[in-house]
């Protein structure tokens, strides 16, 4: 493999990445679509370099390329688009539940991850229901919410646990928790976006958190001897 080529990957996911964060932040949305697939295929081809895919690296892969597919379909303002990118990163985050769970944490931390994830669902439950009722709220789209809303929280737990899981050292741990975390916070943002409560420059906000999501993710897992 060239010398060049790895550094040449990193910079062209960097530039893709800067390019569609200023064009959300001042809302050239033409360039914001154009350029947000890039970032994720770079990050892909940046996945692929780094050695031999093994068991262990598989569902991560396997989570970026669903990643990207969700990210196409979501350049499309419509529903049912809406609904397909959903199932997708749907896909992304079982992925990812499975890889970070290849190796488990202790009992007893595994006990608290299942209780954080029973409060976080009746939290989730009870949001969506009560933010729901707002007229202008598409309520075909609050089950989906509900399923997706628990994979997420399911695999931000996942990513939080590889704390204690004796096969990550502590830099990676730390990384893939805050991955997880970030990537919980960009799709809040979303579910708060469709549930007619929006930050200000909340598309930025989103896109920001999940970009670094994922790096950090990829990041994380790279330090993991495969």
């Amino acid at each position: 493999m060239s010398d060049w080529l790895q550094p040449a990957v990193l910079a062209l996911i960097g530039l893709a990445t800067f390019a569609n964060w200023i064009a959300i932040w001042k809302g050239k949305l033409t360039t914001y679509y154009a350029t947000k697939p890039l970032v994720m295929l770079g990050l892909i081809t940046y996945f692929l370099l780094q050695g031999s895919i093994t068991t262990f690296r598989l569902p991560f892969l396997l989570g970026l390329i669903f990643s990207l597919i969700g990210d196409i379909f979501l350049i499309s303002q419509r529903t049912r688009w809406f609904v397909a990118g959903m199932a997708a990163f749907s896909a992304a985050q079982v992925f990812y539940i499975w890889g970070f769970n290849a190796s488990l944490p202790p009992r007893p931390v595994r006990l608290i991850g299942i209780v954080a994830l029973v409060a976080g669902m009746l939290i989730l439950h009870l949001t969506v229901n009560r933010l729901g009722q707002q007229p202008r709220v598409n309520k075909a789209i609050l089950p989906f919410f509900k399923g997706y809303g628990t994979l997420i929280l399911g695999m931000a737990i996942s990513a939080v646990l590889c704390l204690a899981r004796p096969a990550w050292p502590d830099l990676a741990a730390v990384m893939a928790g805050t991955g997880g975390i970030l990537f919980l916070i960009s799709d809040v943002m979303i579910g708060l976006d469709k549930l007619d409560r929006r930050l200000p420059k909340y598309k930025f906000w989103i896109i920001f958190s999940y970009h670094l999501a994922q790096f950090l993710i990829v990041a994380a897992v790279l330090r993991v001897a495969a």
